[in-house]
């Protein structure tokens, strides 16, 4: 009589439970172009908010964003920018030259996407990797950009501003010389970055310079300039992990996958589902920034979701899992969630697409460049964002430690 007893009353609350949900799922309103959820009205929109935006992306959303009435979000006709002609040519001449190796090496590839049917989440990882796709990088780009941090009450603690240059040495496709660089084959040289900190004072004129090489089991040369010590430091593997000056983004999360892919490197394909992601600018709209979220539209766009498990216990992270926009051939990854050695969820990622047409008359580049990087396991944030331009670079100019220690002064 006891169990039958207990049974019942877990049949009753059931019932309760069945019933309080109830109006919510019979009032519960679509999302879809022409919508605006604002704080008042985001309950009758919430089963379906929590179907379109991965669960890491919830908290900063509704807790941080709308249930404070920090920002709207309204919801815009799904819209596609074309990539650059010169990468549209360059995907439709190289078709069917790309293959991975056994250890996951990209071979045959010389410009464009190398798989634009991808058939597999390594392809897919290739696709969207940020030294190949034009969603994410360039052939030149240079562009200034402001980090705030946010406590995980939402309030502002400080920010920093810098200027990044980053050039491509291999597969360019728009900006001369096309498609390599002198000498980057010989030298094995995949790009170069540098980026020198503008403000605050108390961090002004660090500097920091990577070159990345296309063999992906040779590790990139990192080096910074400390100007308390105004002393030149050669950086280790390990230190791309570290986050960039008291903010929560490595070297490894710029761009939301800037890891080397390497022959360690497992990837599973875990399927295809709709979102609502950031909408695709030409500019960024003003107001931008809103304490810790954007105030900008939303658009929903299918996303593939594949996991990218590292293999190496002395990597900061065991897994990442990847939502990326294959529609059109964008390759854009919209959300990263990374997890730490101990399986546990850390950082998650997202990002705010720009479109531009550069100065030089090229129509059609892109860039991702408004961030918010959330640390899952304390719930403090990072924006940054910034307004990206894309000019030939002087490499002997850009790419000197001595004229970027000049300049950041």
């Amino acid at each position: 009589m006891k169990k039958k007893g207990g049974e019942m009353k877990i049949i009753n609350l059931s019932i309760l439970f069945i019933l309080l949900l109830l109006p919510v799922i019979l009032f519960a309103e679509e999302i879809k172009p022409g919508v605006v959820i604002t704080k008042d009205n985001y309950e009758r929109y919430l089963p379906e908010l929590e179907s379109l935006l991965p669960e890491s992306r919830l908290h900063w959303f509704l807790e941080l964003g709308l249930k404070k009435g920090l920002i709207t979000v309204p919801i815009v006709e799904t819209k596609y920018y074309s990539s650059s002609p010169g990468f549209i040519e360059a995907t439709k001449r190289n078709r069917g030259k790309s293959k991975v190796g056994p250890n996951n090496n990209l071979l045959g590839w010389l410009a464009g996407v190398p798989f634009p049917d991808p058939k597999n989440a390594v392809e897919i990882a290739w696709n969207a990797y940020p030294e190949i796709s034009h969603a994410t990088s360039h052939d030149d780009a240079a562009f200034p950009a402001k980090m705030n941090f946010f406590s995980k009450e939402g309030k502002y603690e400080k920010h920093f501003s810098w200027k990044d240059h980053k050039k491509k040495y291999m597969g360019r496709t728009d900006i001369p010389p096309i498609p390599n660089m002198p000498k980057a084959l010989a030298m094995g040289i995949w790009s170069k970055e540098a980026m020198f900190v503008t403000e605050p004072h108390d961090v002004k004129g660090f500097v920091q310079m990577r070159v990345r090489y296309r063999e992906i089991e040779k590790n990139d040369d990192v080096y910074c300039y400390l100007p308390v010590i105004r002393r030149i430091r050669r950086l280790t593997g390990k230190d791309v992990c570290d986050p960039l000056l008291g903010s929560d983004m490595p070297l490894d999360d710029f761009e939301t996958f800037r890891q080397k892919i390497d022959s360690k490197m497992t990837f599973k394909l875990l399927g295809t589902k709709k979102f609502i992601v950031p909408a695709t600018y030409t500019k960024y709209p003003e107001p931008f920034c809103v304490g810790p979220c954007f105030q900008i539209n939303w658009e929903i766009r299918p996303l593939c979701i594949i996991s990218v498990t590292t293999n190496n216990p002395d990597y900061m992270y065991s897994k990442r899992i990847l939502y990326i926009d294959t529609e059109e051939g964008h390759w854009v990854i919209y959300w990263a969630e990374n997890y730490d050695q101990g399986g546990r969820l850390w950082r998650a990622l997202g990002v705010t697409p720009v479109a531009h047409e550069t100065s030089n008359g090229v129509d059609g580049f892109r860039n991702l460049y408004g961030y918010v990087i959330t640390n899952c396991q304390t719930n403090h944030y990072t924006i940054a964002n910034g307004d990206p331009e894309f000019i030939p670079l002087d490499p002997d100019k850009v790419f000197s430690m001595r004229e970027m220690i000049k300049r950041s002064r």
